[in-house]
Order: structure tokens, then C-alpha cells, then sequence
């Protein structure tokens, strides 16, 4: 039985039926016949026609995907094993031969096709992840957002490292700051021309391989760090750190001056040094040498102060560190006052105060806590 009845159809859709229009010698009606069994066969395994519309897009990519792991370049893992590997790696960079592997340079020519080429490489490799970039200038931007949603946070962390350090090598872009949600990952990056090309931007090594140092000493010496951390473990980390040459001069009963081993760790000098970065990097310092219990910082300007926390109970012994501090204050030039209690060493500083002046350095005073 033939049923007539007329349809509207946008020029879009037209267009859309082109190719089963050609294949009919352009009769309409055998192309809308063809298009309704196509339909047809969809919904028989498929619940909506926008279901069926997702799975004939993802299908070709899956089929990729399958050809890709028959011929060995890639492999089916379990999920919860990755997300393990995942885990276990956080903080440590990927080498630049992979990223360029994961990320082809040569395919990117600006920041909206790194969006394209993302997202696809995601859907190729079935990692659900969603990238969205950001940025006033797509080819050569001064800053940029990049937001990484779906999947878990440590297949994000893996990916935004990905990216981070892919930007780095050909925008010379830095991560400035990071903030993790629930399902997304915000990235925000700054251009930095003061570092190489060849070198790890800072932001990237400070959010993304902060245990770069760590793994690869690990990994030059296990004997010798895994008995170090067996000792420290073993002695409640009971144990001080201090340089060779240090060491000597205390062994003598004279006390040393540790400046210059901050300077190195600082790579700046200390008389250089703003008094605020010389107290945070004094405290980073002298926290991880054990020689202090804890170290208390009181950072307002003009009134700036250190508070040392100890348990050495030989007085000369606490005369001897009092004046192993006062060498690195000194270098710097701020005036200061200390005071000694039984278990605390308190330096005041005085920054107002001219530099040149002959009570420069205050006498050191021993009060002894009732």
C-alpha cells in the first residue's frame, strides 16, 4: 500500500542525504526509505536514536583501537592496575620521548588544535577524558587555562602533566597554579622566558615532579638510601644532618658557619636574600637536618622573629648553636636580639634599624625559664 505524504526538510538534512541520494540516482524517496531502515536496524540494538548516533561515532575509533593492540602497539590493561600505576607515579615527569609520542608536535600548530588533537587522542584510547584550552591568543599565548574533566583524579594528574609538559617545550608556558575539584582539573599557565627550552620549567617541577630528585637518586643508589632510611626509621629519625666540613669544626669545640651550604641549596646569596626568604628557607633547612625539634616563624613586617624549638640540655651546647645561627643572620645584615630558654632560642630582628650602626648585633642573653 502506497501512502503519500509531504516533509519539510532543512537544507541541512538534504545535504546529509546527499550520499544516499547519489547512490539512488537522486530519487528522494529511496533515499528516506533507506535512511528509515537504517533507523530501523539501529533501535533494534539500541535503545534511542541518539545511543545508536553515539556508538556509530565511537565505533571507528574502537575499531582503530583494536587494530593498534593486534598489531602490538598497544595493549589491554586492567583499570584498577592502572590507576594503581597511575598513583604510584604522581610527582615523578614523564620522559620528553613519550610525551612526543602521546602528543605529536608536528600535528599541533595552535592552542585549538592541541584542544582537537586531546580530546581525540582521549577518545581513541578510550581514557574519557575531556579537555577544554582557554586563551586570548591560540598561537602564542602570554597565559592559558586548560581544564581536564571525567575519569579519576589520577588519570588526570597523569594527563595534565602530559599537557603541562608539552606546553612548556613549544609555548614556553609554566604552570602557575593548579586547583583540583571532584571531576575537573584546572590548570592556569604563564609564558616564562627566563628558563631554557631544555630545562623543567619550575611551576611544572613544583605541581607535577616534585619527586623527580628523589625517584632518581632512589634509583642510582637503593643500598645506600634504603639503609639511611632504615637507620632513621630505626633511631625515630633521632639523627642531624650536617656537612662534612661542619662537622669538623664542631668536632675541634669551634663552631662553624653554615652560610655558605644554604647559599648553595638557595642558589642565591644570603646577604642578597629578602629577610622572609631567608627565614623560609632557614626554617625548610634546619627542619629537615633534625638538628632542631621545630622552628616557628613569625613573618610581620618589622617585627619579624624566629623561634627555635630544641632538647639539648647542655648549656654549651645551646651557646655553641645560638651563635651557629647568628652566623647566617649576620650575613644577611638585619639587626637582631636573641634570647635562650631551656628548650627555645628566640631571634628578633629589626629591620628599621641602620645597618651600620655599633649595637648592630645585640648581645646574646641567657634567661633561663622558671
Amino acid at each position: 500500500m502506497l501512502i503519500r505524504k509531504n516533509i519539510s526538510l532543512d537544507d541541512k538534512y538534504l545535504k546529509k542525504l546527499q550520499p544516499l541520494l547519489d547512490a539512488n540516482n537522486g530519487n528522494l524517496s529511496a533515499a528516506v526509505r533507506d535512511t528509515i531502515e537504517v533507523a530501523d536496524t539501529a533501535l533494534l540494538y539500541h535503545k534511542s536514536i541518539d545511543e545508536a548516533i553515539q556508538f556509530l561515532k565511537e565505533t571507528p575509533a574502537k575499531e582503530e583501537l583494536n587494530e593498534t593492540i593486534q598489531n602490538g602497539e598497544n595493549i589491554v590493561i586492567n583499570k584498577t592496575m592502572l590507576e594503581w600505576l597511575f598513583r604510584c607515579t604522581r610527582g615523578r615527569l614523564t620522559d620528553e620521548g613519550l610525551v612526543n609520542e602521546l602528543i605529536n608536535p608536528f600535528e599541533i600548530q595552535d592552542m585549538r588544535q592541541l584542544e582537537d588533537y586531546l580530546n581525540r587522542v582521549s577518545r581513541s584510547y578510550q581514557w574519557a577524558i575531556r579537555t577544554s584550552i582557554k586563551c586570548e591568543d591560540i598561537n602564542s599565548p602570554e597565559s592559558a587555562m586548560v581544564l581536564i574533566s571525567n575519569s579519576t583524579i589520577h588519570s588526570r594528574d597523569f594527563f595534565a602533566q602530559l599537557v603541562a609538559h608539552f606546553l612548556s617545550r613549544w609555548k614556553q608556558l609554566d604552570v602557575e597554579h593548579v586547583f583540583k575539584r571532584s571531576n575537573s582539573t584546572q590548570i592556569f599557565f604563564r609564558r616564562n622566558t627566563s628558563t631554557s627550552s631544555n630545562e623543567t620549567m619550575p611551576g611544572i617541577r613544583k605541581h607535577f615532579g616534585y619527586l623527580d630528585i628523589l625517584c632518581k637518586e632512589l634509583d642510582d643508589n637503593p643500598e645506600f638510601w634504603t639503609q639511611l632510611m632504615y637507620t632513621y626509621n630505626a633511631e625515630r629519625f633521632n639523627l642531624v644532618t650536617l656537612h662534612r666540613s661542619q662537622f669538623e669544626v664542631f668536632a675541634t669545640g669551634e663552631v662553624p658557619n653554615p652560610t655558605k651550604t644554604l647559599e648553595r641549596l638557595c642558589k642565591q646569596s644570603v646577604s642578597d636574600m629578602t629577610l622572609t626568604d631567608l627565614l623560609v628557607q632557614f626554617r625548610k633547612m634546619y627542619l629537615s637536618t633534625q638538628l632542631v625539634k621545630n622552628i616557628e616563624l613569625s613573618l610581620e613586617p618589622g617585627s619579624e622573629s624566629v623561634t627555635i624549638f630544641h632538647d639539648f640540655k647542655d648549656e654549651r651546647v645551646i651557646r655553641n648553636l645560638i651563635k651557629y645561627f647568628s652566623n647566617i643572620f649576620r650575613e644577611n645584615g638585619t639587626p637582631f636580639e636573641t634570647f635562650s630558654y631551656s628548650s627555645m632560642i628566640v631571634f628578633r630582628f629589626f629591620q628599621g634599624r641602620d645597618s651600620d650602626s655599633s649595637d648592630l648585633y645585640l648581645m646574646e642573653s641567657m634567661e633561663e625559664s622558671e
